[in-house]
């Protein structure tokens, strides 16, 4: 059990029974004053302990956007255990949480969805803030819990470095033949050929938000040409990369430039199958295409044409209009298609925790969340 010093005592989510703390044992001594015990959650509620007082002085305010007192957070995930407590070693303290099937979960200000929120929407009549697992967002547009005056934060953790290295990973592996490799070695035979290089080759960033100045970092690694494009600026201008052009040349262009063409466009009705037959269309004979944002940006039977006519050559694909990808879908079987099954961006509890961290900090604190969704945008 936990031991809370003076003052009122609270309980989280409404759970009466005590649950083992989810950190370690108390190394300094407690405040002054007669401790009372701290009511926490039912047994196997995965309901955290108790929240340290406010500072004297440091009352709280109750607008939208700044942790109050009462504020709790529910959270669901396949690990919600495993996801409170690595957040509870980033912010170094204890913070109310409860799980889904928590009594009293109702009450939530905060919701930290780290997976697929549940098929029937939540009534959640005090929430302020959700924060969702996955890059992509555009599910959300379609829940209720999303309301006009709820803000909605996305991650992005590792998700840059992990999806730049899938697509780097698959390029290479094309232009070094790793599939003759593999063909060779279980037949036993022995036959040379020339790899191609990177080196020297275009690649085209379409959607140059943190993955695309990942990607486009990479490919400068490699001694790549690289130029992105992405929506205008506005106030939330991104950082650059040395050397990268975006939104220097009208898209058809640069898609007649590219060798590589990476598409990393969020999936909104300006984006539903931007990737069109005019746009296939445009691109340079023998190039590569790459999708691992979303599959409702391509028109899948264009593409399928495309390739036929070899613009692109190729295509790596992670993410398809229909998942799983069935069977005996047309893109299967093809030697020009490499799939995998959406896996180039997955995420793991230690930088979902930390994206959520510095986010919760930011709320208790009154300032502006990160990665917050312009509804209006899209994304």
């Amino acid at each position: 059990m936990r031991i809370r010093a003076t003052g009122p005592p609270g309980r989280r989510c409404g759970d009466r029974a005590w649950v083992p703390s989810l950190r370690r044992a108390r190394t300094v001594p407690l405040p002054a004053g007669s401790p009372r015990v701290h009511a926490t959650a039912r047994a196997g509620s995965g309901v955290s302990g108790s929240r340290r007082r406010a500072r004297p002085g440091k009352r709280r305010e109750e607008h939208r956007g700044v942790a109050r007192v009462s504020d709790r957070v529910l959270i669901t995930s396949s690990d919600p255990e495993g996801l409170a407590r690595a957040i509870e070693e980033e912010i170094d303290e204890p913070f109310p949480w409860c799980r889904l099937d928590a009594r009293g979960f109702e009450q939530s200000t905060v919701w930290f969805c780290a997976g697929a929120p549940p098929e029937s929407p939540l009534r959640l009549p005090k929430l302020g803030w959700i924060q969702s697992g996955w890059a992509g967002v555009e599910n959300w547009f379609l829940r209720p819990e999303w309301t006009g005056e709820v803000i909605l934060t996305r991650t992005v953790g590792d998700f840059p470095q992990r999806i730049a290295q899938h697509v780097f990973g698959y390029l290479l592996a094309r232009a070094l033949r790793v599939d003759e490799t593999l063909r060779q070695m279980a037949e036993r035979t022995w036959k040379r050929w020339t790899p191609e290089s990177l080196a020297g080759k275009n690649l085209l960033v379409v959607g140059m938000g943190a993955i695309g100045l990942e990607i486009a970092a990479t490919a400068k690694a490699f001694q790549m040409h690289v130029a992105g494009v992405r929506r205008g600026g506005g106030k939330n201008q991104r950082p650059s990369v040395e050397g990268v052009k975006e939104g220097a040349r009208d898209l058809p262009d640069l898609l007649g430039w590219a060798d590589v063409v990476v598409s990393l466009l969020p999936l909104t009705p300006e984006t539903e199958a931007f990737w069109s037959a005019e746009r296939f269309a445009s691109m340079k004979a023998g190039s590569t295409f790459i999708n691992v944002s979303r599959g409702g940006t391509v028109e899948e039977a264009a593409l399928l044409r495309a390739l036929g006519r070899g613009k692109p050559r190729t295509a790596i694909l992670d993410v398809f209009r229909e998942e799983p990808l069935p069977a005996d879908h047309p893109l299967r079987g093809r030697d020009d298609v490499w799939i995998t099954p959406h896996i180039a961006g997955v995420s793991t509890i230690p930088p979902l925790a930390r994206d959520f961290a510095e986010n919760w900090r930011r709320f208790r604190a009154g300032e502006p969340l990160h990665n917050q969704i312009d509804r209006a945008r899209g994304y």
